[in-house]
């Protein structure tokens, strides 16, 4: 019933009013069949049945107002809400652009990430190829560097090695050149030694006079000692013969024989300044 009256305000108007104007007629038709009244009641009576109707006619008016008013506030609410619903259309529609867009933009910059991972990932393989490369490199040139620093070493003590042989070679040949060079003084010196001493014997020998009574046999050990030359400073008896004549007769040879015959130089002085030996005339 409502939804009726909302449809159709300007209808159910009209109908209301219409059952109000024939109620009216009915109460004026009652009243007709009744006796008359004063004149008073009569002009009332008129005077509200104009007064009804213009209400009624007024209330009409004003319903059919309100009901156009209705309406085209109906219609401007209903072109609201069209243009409301385009525009939620159009905001759908932007909003569905603006959706579409952003995903393309996230697929072109989800595609520019995935090239960059991919650029990325194949620059840190050829970054880690160059690097095991280096390293390689690296580890083949220390290899070489080692192998030639272990050849170079080799190489110095092999040299070391035969120069350290050369050196005692040559230190071995100067030693028995030495050994041999000293043999060989000494054997001169040795022979020198002999000679000399053999000669001063022999002069010593020759200034030597037997005391009378002496047998042969005696022998003593005597002490010279010669300054440069042969000249004799001290003549002893270091060991007797057990004879005092006989050491004495040695000891005057030895100062008769003056000076002695002696080498010159080292060998005087190693071996003949300060003489020792035996005074053995029969011999």
């Amino acid at each position: 019933m409502l939804d009726i009256v909302k449809r159709n305000p300007l209808a159910v108007a009209i109908a209301v009013l219409m059952h109000v104007a024939i109620l009216g007629f009915m109460v004026v038709g009652v009243d007709w069949l009744e006796k008359p009244k004063q004149s008073r009641l009569v002009v009332d009576v008129v005077k509200a049945k104009v007064i009804d109707q213009s209400k009624v006619l007024a209330q009409a008016e004003k319903l059919k107002q309100a009901d156009l008013k209705k309406k085209a506030e109906q219609k401007k609410e209903e072109k609201r809400l069209a243009d409301l619903k385009r525009k939620q259309a159009e905001e759908k529609k932007r909003l569905a652009s603006l959706e579409k867009k952003r995903k393309a933009e996230q697929q072109k910059l989800a595609k520019a990430e995935a090239k960059r991972k991919a650029e990325e990932k194949k620059r840190k393989e050829a970054e880690a190829r160059r690097i095991a490369q280096e390293k390689k490199r690296k580890a083949e040139e220390a290899r070489r560097a080692a192998e030639a620093e272990k050849k170079r070493k080799a190489e110095e003590a092999r040299r070391a090695a035969e120069a350290e042989k050369k050196r005692k070679a040559e230190a071995e040949r100067k030693r028995r050149e030495a050994e041999l060079r000293a043999a060989m003084e000494a054997e001169a010196s040795a022979r020198e030694i002999d000679r000399f001493t053999a000669m001063i014997r022999q002069e010593i020998t020759r200034n030597w006079i037997r005391p009378a009574g002496i047998g042969e046999g005696l022998k003593c050990s005597l002490r010279v000692r010669l300054a440069p030359g042969g000249t004799v400073i001290t003549a002893d008896v270091i060991q007797s013969s057990g004879n005092g004549a006989f050491d004495r007769s040695a000891v005057a040879a030895v100062y008769k024989a003056d000076p002695l015959p002696v080498p010159s130089g080292a060998l005087f002085e190693s071996s003949f300044r300060d003489n020792k030996f035996i005074f053995d005339p029969d011999n």
